[in-house]
């Protein structure tokens, strides 16, 4: 998003830790916003817990803003600690990428576990999105056989959308400091995810 991470004053830890009001950078691209994050979030995970109502933080913060957008996106830590439970309270869909590798579709199963806690305990609203397959080589058999079961088994809950190949091109873009749609407009996995924004919208 063309941010320098260490440059922040003011971030999504504020709002979670100290409950400011969300910090949002305005019109980073065309109508994009962005309430940023850096590596302090990180400090974030133990402070929270003895504080009061930690898992409802974060919801409320984007309550106090949601007026104000068509769609707002959560991008949760790869993994199921604190912060992703809150994720997850703020959400009404979940869209889930799996990398087209064995062991990142077997944690799958931890993730639809916690996600039905949520959904029973905190959350009734929250429903699956989707599944995007990543990082996908079809000429590799193994992650062609990961595809073919993510695909099998994730279509019973959710949409399984159009596999996002692996390309060096996004690792160039994010050293850009820009998105792929700007850095490479004409890159296939630009037409892939905006084919897979389309079908969201629908939701």
């Amino acid at each position: 998003m063309g941010l320098v991470p260490s440059n922040l004053e003011k971030t999504v830890y504020h709002s979670l830790v100290e409950q400011e009001p969300l910090t949002i950078q305005k019109n980073i691209h065309d109508t994009v916003d962005l309430a940023p994050a850096n590596v302090g979030l990180s400090a974030a995970e133990m402070q929270l817990v003895p504080l009061v109502a930690r898992e409802m933080r974060l919801k409320n913060a984007i309550l106090a803003v949601a007026d104000d957008y068509d769609f707002i996106l959560i991008d949760c830590p790869p993994s199921l600690g604190l912060l992703s439970i809150l994720g997850l309270v703020a959400s009404t869909h979940v869209l889930v990428p799996v990398q087209t590798q064995v062991k990142s579709f077997e944690g799958t199963d931890l993730l639809l576990k916690t996600v039905a806690d949520i959904k029973s305990l905190v959350n009734r609203s929250l429903s699956f999105a989707g599944f995007i397959p990543t990082l996908y080589d079809k000429r590799t058999i193994h992650q062609y056989e990961v595809y073919k079961a993510i695909s099998t088994q994730l279509s019973q809950l959710a949409p399984v959308y159009e596999p996002i190949p692996h390309t060096i091109a996004f690792p160039d873009s994010s050293l850009k400091r820009l998105p792929l749609a700007l850095y490479k407009p004409n890159h296939p996995a630009v037409h892939i995810i905006e084919s897979i924004a389309q079908q969201l919208e629908q939701l």
